[in-house]
Order: structure tokens, then C-alpha cells, then sequence
């Protein structure tokens, strides 16, 4: 407990004076879910979808609209009212209203509306889909990171030897010990070292950058990654058939559900499609009434435009029906491709499913490797070690020469390697599965 509120205190400490977030997983994870640019774009593109389907619904109400005419003539035109020759100036106004019924139209308003929802339930699922791949990436990165930190701390203790070796051997080589081969031997050997270094410190930038975009961080802001507990609990998940549970994520994966989604709105193409073999009908109610200025009657003289009005006022009731006959051929292309597209989108499915099955057991498999991995790493590593001090003392005491020792110190940094490597392979993979049957990704 004392330990562990030390450790805190450094933290806090640390914070303070240099001015950097201690982020654990979940703070990373909370963040790129709100900020993720990705995500965002999900978001709008579900917000247009939802735009899209209320204004599908319009499709059911009248399309109402007005028309306005003022038309004035100088010399021989048509008299509005007498329907005869003048030859005089002529002012004419004319104002009706409309509104356009479809009554129907091959079911073509119902099918938009159900396409149009389809779309915004894809857009749903899409969002999920989204944040459930920047999780997987933003662990990807988490994990990388903490294993490339201990992967430098692990190469900068390795240099630090090599440079006390390295000490002893000029000592041994001003005495007449050794040749100076075996001080270039060692000179090498710290080269190499510096430069798996330097190759590990680029990748942990690389990948801190990565981690900052997915987060939507300001670059030059720093942070401190807070190590999660690698005490890892027995998944007993894995104890379950692999095929039962491949089954059970694919059909809890987003990117299914959304091949799923897709496939309906293909049938639902379909029928849109097939509408225009339907006739339409359509009715129109139109109201209106005009008038012209001075306009004089041969027998009453001139008319008011308040009579005119009254007198011109219409009313009436239209039905109009369109019969398709041929349309060029045009309606059987437009079917047999939403056919085919309908036809492509059920193979979609089952790629999908196929891919998703395949990467769920090798998530399973890898996990069931990490956990051989790990123990035999974690064996490999302690005999290295063992094996590693008792050549160096050897090679101290001048019984070995220093190709025997760099041997066994490469054995030995390639156990530590693969003991951190394995480590963390066996956190994310026993996450990832945990995931895919649809629990919170937790390191």
C-alpha cells in the first residue's frame, strides 16, 4: 500500500512540475470516443440520414404552391375576358392556388421512407462500428507504447553493461590481457545496442503521435501513460468451443449488423426500382381568379376588378394517370442491376462473416499462444539470466573471451525481449476476445 502511494505521489509530482496528463487506458479510450475526428464524421453522417428520413416523410403531404401572372400587351392580344381580338392596351392579373395529390406511384413514397430509415439505422450501426475499431487501434497503440518504454529501459541497462564491459576490456587490453580485437568486439556490440535504441525511441514517438491523433490531442502536449496491472486472470472464455464463440461475436460485431442493414436496403432498392412499371396518379386542386384593368363590357360598361373576381373565380378537381408503356428499356436495366446489386450484397454478408470468423478465432488462438508464450518466455528469461551472470564473471575473471559472453548476452536480451513482447500480447488478446462477446476493452 505504502508503495503504491508512493508511486502516486511521483506521479502527481511529476504532473505538476513538467506539466503532463497521466492518462490511464480508459482516459485515452473516454477521449477518443469524444474526440475522434472519425467518429465525429460517423456522427454527421448519421445526423444527415436522420435529416433525409424526416424529409422522406414530406412525400405523403400535397405539394402546395401559387402562381401569380401580370401580363401587359400593347397593340392586337387577346382579351382575357372576351376572349376576342383587341387592339389596345391591356393589363392582366392572374393568381391561382394548387395542390398536387400523389395518390399513387407504385408504392414508390412508402419504399423511400423505408429506405431512407434503413440508411439511418446503417448510419447507427456505423458509429458503433467506429468506435469499436478506434478501441481496438487506440489498445494497439496503448500496449505498443508500454512495451517499447520497457523495451528502452531494457536497451539503455543493456548499453550501461556494455559500457562497463567495455571499461574492463581497455583495462585488460593496457595490461597485455586481450588483443584489441576483443575491445572492437565490444565497441560493436554497444553500436548495435545504441541503435536498436535509437530504432525503439523512433517507434515509441511514432506511435505516441498515433495515439495523440486518435484522441484528437494537441501534439506538443505531453503524457504519461499510467501501466495497467499485467497480472492477467484466467480467461475461462477460452475454455468454451472456439467455433460456439467465433459464432456468438460475428453476430454481436457492428460491421455484420451493418452487411445485414445493407442487404435490406438493396430489397428495398429493389422495389423502388420496380415502381415505375406501376402507373401513377396523381390529383390536383386548383383554386383562382383574374382580372384585367379597365376593362369595359359592351353591355354593363365597365366592370369593377372586385366583380371581375368574383365573376372569374374557379375552382376544380383534376385526376391525372400515367400508364408507362415502354421506357426504352430503361426499367428493366434499373431492375436487373438492383437485382444483381441485392445478389452482391447477400455475398457481402457472408465475406463479412467469413473475415469476421476468421479474426475471432485467430483472437482466440493468438490468446491461447500468448499464454504458452508467456510461460515459456518467463522460463527462458530466468535461465538466460542465470546463464548471462555466470558468463560475465567468467568473462571478468578472464576465462571466457568476449565473443562467448555477446553470444550469451544476445540470448539473454532476446529472452527479456520476448518475455515484455509476450506480456503484453497476453493482455491485449485476452481484452480483445472479452470484447468481441461484447464486454468494455479493459487493460
Amino acid at each position: 500500500m505504502k508503495k503504491y502511494i508512493s508511486l502516486l505521489l511521483v506521479f502527481t509530482f511529476s504532473n505538476v512540475v513538467f506539466g503532463q496528463d497521466i492518462l490511464s487506458f480508459n482516459d485515452c479510450l473516454e477521449i477518443a470516443l469524444k474526440e475522434n475526428l472519425l467518429i465525429k464524421s460517423a456522427l454527421n453522417d448519421e445526423r444527415i440520414a436522420v435529416n433525409q428520413n424526416i424529409a422522406s416523410y414530406g412525400k405523403i403531404l400535397p405539394s402546395v404552391y401559387g402562381i401569380a401572372e401580370n401580363r401587359n400587351s400593347w397593340g392586337r392580344d387577346i382579351d382575357q375576358n372576351t376572349n376576342t381580338f383587341v387592339n389596345q392596351e391591356l393589363k392582366f392579373y392572374n393568381g391561382t392556388a394548387n395542390a398536387m395529390f400523389n395518390l399513387f406511384s407504385g408504392f414508390t413514397v412508402i419504399n423511400t421512407i423505408r429506405s431512407t430509415k434503413q440508411e439511418v439505422n446503417i448510419r447507427k450501426v456505423n458509429i458503433q462500428k467506429v468506435k469499436n475499431e478506434i478501441t481496438i487501434d487506440l489498445a494497439q497503440k496503448f500496449i505498443t507504447i508500454l512495451y517499447l518504454q520497457e523495451i528502452i529501459t531494457a536497451n539503455k541497462e543493456q548499453i550501461k553493461s556494455s559500457e562497463k564491459q567495455l571499461e574492463l576490456a581497455i583495462l585488460k587490453f593496457d595490461s597485455g590481457v586481450i588483443a584489441e580485437s576483443e575491445v572492437f568486439k565490444i565497441k560493436t556490440q554497444k553500436a548495435r545496442e545504441e541503435l536498436t535504441l535509437l530504432t525503439s525511441e523512433n517507434r515509441l514517438t511514432d506511435n505516441l503521435v498515433s495515439l495523440k491523433q486518435l484522441m484528437n490531442f494537441p501534439l506538443e502536449k505531453e503524457i504519461q501513460l499510467l501501466k495497467p496491472i499485467t497480472e492477467i486472470s484466467k480467461n475461462v472464455l477460452l475454455e468454451e468451443n472456439q467455433f460456439s464463440l467465433a459464432k456468438k461475436a460475428v453476430e454481436m460485431n457492428p460491421l455484420y449488423s451493418m452487411s445485414l442493414l445493407k442487404e435490406k436496403k438493396a430489397r428495398t432498392a429493389l422495389s423502388l426500382a420496380r415502381a415505375p412499371l406501376y402507373p401513377v396518379l396523381t390529383m390536383r386542386l386548383l383554386a383562382g381568379s383574374n382580372y384585367t384593368d379597365n376593362y369595359i363590357d359592351r353591355d354593363l360598361g365597365p366592370i369593377a376588378n372586385e366583380d371581375q373576381l368574383d365573376n372569374n373565380f374557379i375552382r376544380g378537381v383534376r385526376f391525372h394517370l400515367t400508364i408507362p408503356i415502354f421506357s426504352q428499356m430503361d426499367n428493366f436495366s434499373k431492375i436487373k442491376t438492383t437485382k444483381l446489386n441485392l445478389k452482391q450484397s447477400k455475398f457481402d454478408t457472408q465475406i463479412v462473416q467469413n473475415n469476421l470468423s476468421k479474426e475471432v478465432l485467430k483472437a482466440i488462438n493468438d490468446t491461447k499462444t500468448s499464454i504458452k508464450k508467456n510461460d515459456a518466455s518467463t522460463v527462458a528469461y530466468e535461465f538466460s539470466q542465470k546463464s548471462y551472470d555466470a558468463e560475465l564473471l567468467k568473462f571478468e575473471l578472464g576465462k571466457i573471451n568476449i565473443s562467448e559472453l555477446n553470444l550469451t548476452k544476445i540470448f539473454y536480451n532476446n529472452s527479456q525481449a520476448d518475455l515484455i513482447q509476450s506480456k503484453y500480447e497476453l493482455m491485449f488478446n485476452n481484452a480483445l476476445i472479452k470484447f468481441y462477446l461484447g464486454e468494455n476493452f479493459s487493460l
